[in-house]
């Protein structure tokens, strides 16, 4: 690697051997499939990364996809992907990556990529993903959503953004956007108006209806928990 490397080419190299904890313990390796400009745009990368087996072979469908890229002129970097909760082997195998802890896990390394500033956009309208389209037509918290909790979890905690009706018609599918604050001030006002957010929902009514009041309730304990994580701690008083 040199630094006359495009900046979304050196994010895509941590991303190749880098090493995700799952839930049961196993470190799973990542390795980079593909890796190519996005022509005519400048310091864009398509990239689709896999889970290696056992016998370091790459997974034959993607944990992700997507483009990165190195920011530059005021924009820093950032990811436009799609997860993927399973994923298959050449033998014919299996792996539950949501399960397994592993979409939550590549959240995380890309908020360790992503600096102040930057922001993830993760797509929501394939089907393994319909969970969070339905919260948002429900009317979810950004933050509450699935997919809206493992960013705000992985640092995105800045101004959330639903890409459901494309704007200029080139945004691609819908998606949702999480932003890291840039500054400390821009911090504190996300983080306040996101706890209002959350505050306000858990107290919303469940629906009527038996399957939009299951949605609604695991949101719920999602934003209970979020809010419980983000308050204060109390000091302890000494004997």
């Amino acid at each position: 690697m040199t630094s006359s490397e495009p900046a979304a080419k050196r994010i895509a190299d941590q991303i190749n051997g880098a090493k995700l904890r799952g839930r049961d313990g196993r470190a799973y390796r990542l390795m980079v499939t593909d890796l190519k400009p996005v022509r005519p745009r400048a310091g864009w990368y398509y990239l689709a990364v896999a889970i290696c087996g056992r016998g370091g072979e790459p997974s034959r469908t993607p944990l992700m996809m997507g483009i990165v890229s190195g920011g530059g002129r005021g924009v820093m970097p950032w990811f436009e992907v799609r997860l993927y909760p399973t994923v298959e082997f050449a033998d014919g195998t299996g792996l539950d990556a949501r399960s397994a802890g592993l979409e939550a896990a590549m959240v995380d390394l890309m908020g360790v990529l992503i600096p102040a500033g930057g922001h993830v956009m993760i797509e929501y309208e394939s089907p393994g993903q319909s969970q969070t389209h339905r919260e948002l037509l429900l009317r979810v918290p950004a933050a509450a959503t699935y997919l809206g909790t493992l960013m705000f979890h992985a640092g995105f905690r800045g101004a959330f953004k639903d890409w459901y009706i494309a704007e200029g018609g080139h945004e691609g599918p819908r998606k949702l956007q999480a932003n890291k604050s840039p500054s400390a001030r821009t911090a504190r006002i996300a983080m306040g108006e996101h706890i209002a957010e959350l505050r306000t929902f858990i107290k919303r009514p469940l629906p009527l209806g038996a399957a939009d009041a299951d949605v609604i309730a695991g949101a719920q304990e999602r934003a209970r928990k979020l809010l419980k994580e983000l308050a204060p701690q109390r000091p302890r008083n000494r004997a």
